[in-house]
């Protein structure tokens, strides 16, 4: 009776391991199918998050490139403006207009040649405005609270 048991014994060894190994095996392709899914989820979250991801940044990519388009026409607008001598203050709105009077001839007189004082000191377009204003009072310029800038520095030079 014992060899009767021991091939017994024998076969059912070999079913438990025929048994582990198709176990081991049913794992594997568990495994593998489980893989396969989480990838193609992760691709499937990764292609939405991308979407939502371009629908958020395209506003600001839009306005950013308005801004840039923008910038570059007003740069270019900026450049093709001619350099040239800033004209006379505009008269208030409601003033009657200036007639024309005939020149009273005078004597001609000799000028003194102009100082070199604060008041007309060489300015350049790093002085401010209240610098050059407070000039224009001194050299006694009519109209220097009115004036640009560009005006004021003309006006002094």
């Amino acid at each position: 009776m014992s060899k009767k048991i021991s091939r017994e014994l024998k076969k059912a060894e070999k079913a438990v391991a025929a048994a582990s190994k198709a176990l081991a095996r049913a794992e594997k392709k568990r495994d593998s199918i489980e893989l396969r899914e989480q990838e193609q989820s992760d691709k499937k979250f990764a292609k939405r998050d991308a979407k939502k991801a371009r629908a958020a940044s395209a506003p600001a990519v839009e306005v950013a490139g308005r801004a840039a388009s923008t910038l570059a026409a007003a740069a270019t607008a900026l450049a093709s403006v001619p350099q040239s001598a800033p004209s006379a203050p505009r008269a208030p709105t409601g003033a009657k207009p200036a007639t024309a009077k005939p020149a009273a001839t005078k004597p001609a007189t000799a000028r003194k040649p102009a100082t070199t004082s604060a008041a007309t000191a060489s300015f350049d377009a790093q002085s401010t405005v209240a610098d050059l204003r407070e000039a224009a009072k001194k050299a006694k310029i009519s109209g220097y609270s009115r004036m640009t800038k560009a005006q004021l520095l003309a006006a002094l030079r």
